[in-house]
């Protein structure tokens, strides 16, 4: 006899549909599996025979042969014993249905000893695969708040039904032949309210709470107004600043001033973590935040792997923030590979065999300190480090990298009124809901606008002096119009004038080949 369903495996960020063919013959009684599985798949013989005799559904010693295809895709994961065991059940007549009904599933289950399908942390790439045809999706009871998801994603397109072991699927499948058959459809309806995953109620009254407060950093108000630009304008920004002086406390409540995720934005990011291993409650809807530590290898950062491609860093950051601290920590090689990502806002990862375009729009925050000590130009404390340790500490942040950042903010340590008022209360101070009140004003303002980069004749002169002063490329001038634009729109100017001009040169002024 011979069956066919469906199911998929994982080829980077997205999963590939995966025909499973099963064939029971007479002959000299095995069990083999072709079609390029690993040894994972290899091993479902033992565990779907012995799963299957847990639920009194015992082989026969026939001839069983699984094909998995198109079999030049290689093929990983202990999903596919869901699929194969449903097509056994039918084979060895366990199933009551007609022979092709099986062809309008594809399963997603790993099987214990038992006979219970197990949780899948892979589950929401595989399920969001735009190659999935079927009208039935079948996954573990155990991954019901991913179900729940995939309802809401699909709605009427496909129907999600969870099972909890191998008596639940007979049941649930014979269930939904009887449907088909529209015999008896009131109880059969009924019955599949027990497997269907419901639709997900928005609860559109929820309020955000914010976690983190800028208000809770002291002083740094050219900081602050330093991130409200970023956050209006999608900014890159670098800090550079002593020990001490808020840089990681500044980078850590950014993402409360980003918007929620669309629906979009919220399965590209889900993908992304799914792939990469990371047990996700549902959709991720709030931008990521990733603070990769500077020890992490190039292939960690940027993605790759040796047996399989996997996302780095820079991708799990997708529609999020990239913040590295202590940036001038990292290798230099490590930093350069962000020159082509900023630009192309994705990466293509290479190997023999296979290819992968990860997706990598982020924003990039990063911080330093001045010198390796961190108390170059402090007036209260000197500086330990020589000219050839300073020169090459900044060395790793090459030209063309800091060509790319919006904004470079230079920081001083909190002065001693501002330390006196540490532990206090700080509701008083700016914090993050009125700078989130500034930043939609602006996005709103933004989105009114038709020539939005039109200068004046005074300001083309302003800016051609600005230059030669700064000897500022082509890409500079470019970012500082950019900056200039949003800072207008903070102002609610349809015109960029020179006090916004002159704004967005100051985050340009650092003297990169002669910091003091």
């Amino acid at each position: 006899m011979y069956t066919k369903t469906y199911s998929c495996c994982i080829r980077g960020i997205n999963a590939d549909l995966i025909q499973v063919e099963v064939d029971v013959a007479k002959g000299l009684p095995g069990f083999s599996i072709v079609g390029l599985a690993d040894k994972s798949i290899n091993e479902a013989k033992e565990r779907i025979s012995v799963a299957m005799r847990a639920c009194d559904f015992e082989l026969a010693p026939e001839k069983i042969l699984v094909n998995l295809s198109p079999a030049h895709i290689k093929k990983e994961g202990v999903h596919f014993d869901l699929a194969i065991a449903a097509s056994l059940m039918y084979n060895f007549c366990f199933l009551n249905i007609a022979s092709q009904f099986l062809e309008n599933f594809t399963f997603f289950g790993e099987l214990s000893l038992s006979g219970t399908v197990k949780k899948n942390t892979n589950l929401l790439v595989l399920g969001l695969s735009d190659q999935i045809k079927t009208k039935f999706i079948i996954l573990p009871k155990a991954n019901q708040e991913e179900a729940l998801v995939l309802q809401q994603i699909y709605k009427n397109k496909k129907e999600i039904f969870v099972v909890n072991d191998l008596q639940e699927l007979k049941i649930l499948v014979e269930l939904l032949y009887t449907q088909t058959q529209k015999t008896d459809s009131t109880n059969t309806k009924e019955f599949l309210k027990v497997f269907q995953a419901q639709q997900i109620k928005q609860n559109n009254t929820k309020k955000a709470v914010i976690k983190l407060d800028y208000a809770d950093v002291l002083g740094q108000s050219m900081a602050k107004r330093a991130f409200e630009i970023a956050a209006s304008g999608n900014h890159h920004l670098l800090m550079i600043g002593p020990p001490g002086c808020g840089k990681s406390m500044l980078a850590n409540r950014y993402v409360e001033l980003l918007p929620s995720l669309n629906l979009q934005q919220a399965i590209e990011t889900t993908k992304i973590y799914n792939a990469s291993g990371y047990m996700t409650k549902g959709l991720i809807e709030k931008a990521p935040l990733r603070k990769p530590h500077h020890s992490l290898s190039t292939a960690a950062f940027i993605g790759g792997g040796m047996n399989k491609i996997k996302p780095g860093e820079v991708s799990l950051a997708h529609n999020g923030v990239l913040f590295l601290d202590e940036m001038t920590e990292f290798s230099k090689f490590t930093l350069e590979q962000l020159r082509q990502i900023l630009e192309e806002k994705e990466i293509l990862i290479s190997r023999i065999k296979e290819s992968h375009n990860f997706p990598a729009n982020f924003l990039l925050l990063a911080a330093c300190n001045p010198c390796p000590c961190g108390f170059l130009g402090d007036p209260d404390i000197n500086c330990r480090c020589s000219q050839m340790q300073i020169e090459k500490y900044l060395g790793k942040l090459s030209g063309p990298l800091l060509d790319r950042i919006d904004i470079h903010l230079r920081l001083s340590k909190l002065s001693p009124e501002n330390l006196k008022l540490l532990g206090q209360n700080s509701k008083t101070n700016y914090g993050t809901q009125q700078m989130l009140t500034k930043i939609k004003e602006a996005k709103d303002f933004a989105r009114s606008l038709k020539d939005e980069n039109k200068l004046s004749n005074n300001c083309e002169k302003f800016l051609d002096k600005a230059i030669y002063a700064l000897k500022l490329s082509a890409r500079s001038l470019t970012k500082i119009k950019k900056l200039a634009r949003t800072i207008a729109n903070l102002d609610t100017s349809t015109q960029i004038k020179e006090e916004h001009l002159s704004e967005a040169l100051q985050y340009r002024a650092i003297d990169w080949t002669n910091y003091k």
